[in-house]
């Protein structure tokens, strides 16, 4: 059996961002993940400018394409859409394909692909499949992170889930005003146009599971509304509206309710359920909460949910937007 001190289980870049923290401050770390790098992953693939920060980036260090980004939000209620300043901050996109796995290599980390079945603890250890032996466990898997499913079984039923429909394209003629859309048609959640750097685009919509079930009007419906109405704005042609390939997943947003630590095994990203409740933007978040268990596990910091950020928007659109998501199910 192999015995590391830290062993952190998914390599997103909340499991990096945890495992170069870790790696740099002398420590010793393993990074197991099911599925190798590079990897594609949907995603709008939006940034702030305290993401870079908190990994200590310029966009000059950033080897692939990075977008300084105008973010345009609409609340949109048919036939008016109310319209707020741009954003103040700087933005920028980024491809997960791209980020994720130069995150990845940055940690210098070892990375062993492993798809984990089975955790239990031996006194201070946890045990992995009879294979590995660590103190410190972090679990950033993700939605269906093995660590959340096993350690943490009370979680998830207390979590807020957002489902979401995009997908991802090459789409050179655009240019670089980000656009998202807040109550569309009625809609708890939200919808966006992302455009990235080559020529790539991402589109999609995202909103409150509990709202499709409760309305019955599907995610597919709304998401056919959006792809019209941006046709109307000429910012997609028809045919590109009409192949759309809608691709979807879950993630959970931030709340009081979950635990995120319990002993030496930590839960970080969106194993943690972190999503921020306006937009659902979880890069932010899961950096945040992997330093802050990278240094709780160093001995210099305290991890908990209510240090985390919890929302993306400001001013009277940001407010606006936040109560469509931010009441309880």
């Amino acid at each position: 059996m192999q015995h590391i001190e830290t062993i952190i289980i998914g390599g997103g870049p909340a499991g990096s961002s945890c495992a170069w923290q870790l790696k740099r401050n002398g420590h010793d770390v393993l990074i197991l993940d099911k599925a190798r790098f590079p990897r594609n992953k949907l995603c709008a693939g939006w940034i702030t400018a305290k993401v870079l920060s908190d990994l200590e980036l310029t966009p000059a260090d950033y080897p692939h394409a990075i977008l300084d980004v105008t973010i345009h939000n609409h609340i949109r209620y048919v036939p008016v859409t109310l319209r707020g300043a741009p954003s103040s901050t700087k933005n920028y996109s980024i491809r997960r394909f791209e980020f994720d796995n130069w995150l990845l290599q940055r940690a210098q980390s070892q990375v062993m692909y492993h798809k984990v079945n089975s955790i239990r603890q031996d006194g201070d250890h946890y045990i992995i499949d009879d294979q590995y032996s660590c103190r410190n466990l972090v679990g950033a898997g993700g939605t269906s992170c093995p660590v959340q499913r096993l350690m943490f079984p009370d979680n998830r039923r207390k979590f807020r889930q957002v489902v979401t429909l995009e997908q991802e394209f090459k789409y050179p003629v655009r240019n670089n005003i980000c656009h998202l859309y807040f109550g569309h048609y009625g809609l708890k959640g939200y919808a966006w146009y992302f455009p990235k750097g080559d020529g790539y685009l991402n589109v999609g919509i995202g909103g409150k599971a509990n709202y499709f079930k409760s309305t019955g009007v599907s995610i597919h419906q709304h998401l056919d509304h959006y792809l019209s109405d941006l046709v109307e704005q000429e910012y997609l042609d028809a045919k590109t509206a009409a192949g759309f390939q809608k691709s979807g997943h879950p993630y959970y947003l931030i709340s009081d309710h979950g635990e995120v630590k319990k002993n030496r095994c930590f839960l970080i990203g969106d194993a943690a359920g972190l999503a921020t409740y306006d937009l659902g933007e979880g890069i932010g978040p899961a950096i945040e909460s992997a330093l802050l268990t990278a240094d709780e596990i160093l001995g210099t910091a305290s991890y908990s949910k209510h240090k985390i950020t919890k929302t993306s928007t400001t001013g009277l659109v940001g407010y606006l937007a936040r109560k469509l998501l931010a009441p309880k199910s």
